[in-house]
């Protein structure tokens, strides 16, 4: 029987405008990476294991997809878009509506730490 590897990846670093705002969902889906996130993503592809792969597939986010391209040209693969592998919908967006209500101030920060 042989042996199937998945590798998980993140996306790269997005672009750090973004990072502490709070933005729609639709917004958030459209993030691109930082100019430092396509380097680290094109430095990434050039890892020896991520060659001769059999497919790529990539939520339909656009740093995801950008964190991919590199990894796909070097494969000469497409990427397959599945919105199954999409980040959970933004939960926040409720409480959002309630603190406008409410007319209070409501700043949301996600770090990678």
């Amino acid at each position: 029987m042989e042996n199937t590897i998945i590798y998980l990846i993140r996306h790269s670093e997005q672009l750090r405008e973004y990072s502490n705002i709070v933005v729609s969902q639709e917004e958030n889906e459209k993030i691109i990476l930082s100019i430092e996130g396509e380097k680290k993503a094109e430095k990434l592809s050039l890892n020896n294991e991520l060659l001769d792969i059999y497919g790529i597939w990539s939520s339909s986010y656009s740093r995801a997809v950008g964190t991919a391209k590199y990894i796909a040209y070097r494969n000469n693969l497409k990427i397959n878009i599945d919105n199954r592998l999409n980040e959970r919908k933004l939960r926040i967006f409720r409480r959002i509506k309630e603190v406008r209500r409410n007319k209070r101030t409501f700043i949301y920060n996600r770090t990678n730490n």
